[in-house]
């Protein structure tokens, strides 16, 4: 009912003073707070689903089996896949009667197979791709005279070096293309200097992927005193031998071991000991530390007996 002053059907929801024409349309109480709540009820929905979600994605987690050590695994499986270059004798070879990988780092690598009650599954392949090959999960293990470098520490993580290296220059028998007067009283750092004069105008060959090969990229054709056109890389060690021993190249670059390995069976002899650092050990993928600290364990062993040096005699290798 209306008020004094108001004709009935004409009253106004505003206070005094306002005419009637300026009435709008009746209104509904409440409904900005019903639409507020409506809202907040939505996020809510929606924050406690999310939540829902998250709970169940951290519960499938959890309940994931967590991925075994390669050491556990290597157990488990009763076998480790090692990688190796067999060209590089007396090191890693095929035994031409047998077939069989044999050298220093075969037996040394079965031996250590042994003590962990495992079997060897070999994987030979040229030098240059082992650490990719590593680091792609194909491999748990590399033995192939692989020296320990900066380098090769930013791919993979060795064991302790298991035996000394020296590096040598090969040239076919009777020549004098690479010569150092007094090279044995020099110190390292004059004898690379010096070592430098004398390849610089020279054919050398280099195994691809190996320190001789990094060294003479650096100090040869990085200092541009050759051309890169002199520097033959190759994906096995008796690749460059036998281009030496066809006079294509005038010299090789490679471990002592194996110079004189090569200089048995072929017409080629050393002429110059060279000390590169670092000595070889054996890799395995990155932050794969218990295999590491397993595999040092087991070399310290083998020294401790005296089977590494044996083995260094038997295969004419320097010892400790």
């Amino acid at each position: 009912m209306c008020g004094p002053g108001h004709a009935e059907g004409t009253c106004s929801r505003k206070g005094r003073g306002q005419s009637a024409e300026e009435v709008p349309l009746p209104c509904i109480r409440g409904a900005g707070r019903r639409r507020e709540d409506v809202t907040k009820r939505f996020l809510f929905t929606v924050v406690l689903a999310c939540l829902l979600v998250l709970a169940f994605s951290l519960s499938l987690a959890g309940c994931k089996k967590e991925e075994p050590s390669a050491l556990d695994r290597i157990l488990e499986e009763g076998k480790i896949v090692v990688g190796t270059s067999a060209d590089y004798e007396p090191f890693e070879y095929v035994d031409p009667d047998t077939g069989e990988y044999t050298g220093f780092d075969i037996e040394l690598m079965e031996k250590i197979a042994e003590r962990l009650g495992v079997e060897v599954e070999w994987r030979d392949m040229s030098f240059d791709i082992l650490l990719t090959t590593l680091q792609a999960g194909e491999l748990d293990a590399i033995i192939a005279c692989m020296t320990v470098t900066p380098e090769r520490l930013e791919m993979a993580d060795f064991t302790d070096p298991y035996i000394i290296s020296k590096d040598a220059i090969l040239v076919k028998t009777g020549s004098d293309v690479v010569s150092i007067e007094g090279a044995e009283t020099m110190s390292q750092e004059e004898l690379a200097a010096a070592l430098v004069e004398a390849l610089k105008d020279l054919k050398v060959g280099v195994q691809a992927g190996t320190i001789h090969e990094q060294w003479c990229d650096e100090n040869l054709i990085g200092a541009g005193v050759m051309p890169e056109t002199n520097l033959s890389r190759y994906p096995r060690a008796d690749q460059a031998v036998s281009d030496l021993v066809a006079g294509r190249i005038d010299c090789v670059f490679l471990d002592e071991g194996v110079a004189l390995g090569f200089a048995e069976t072929h017409d080629v002899e050393k002429a110059l000991t060279v000390d590169l650092e670092g000595n070889p050990g054996i890799a395995v993928t990155k932050g794969e530390t218990e295999l590491v600290e397993k595999l040092n364990e087991i070399i310290a062993e083998l020294r401790e007996e005296g089977f590494i040096a044996e083995l260094a005699g038997k295969y004419d290798l320097p010892g400790e």
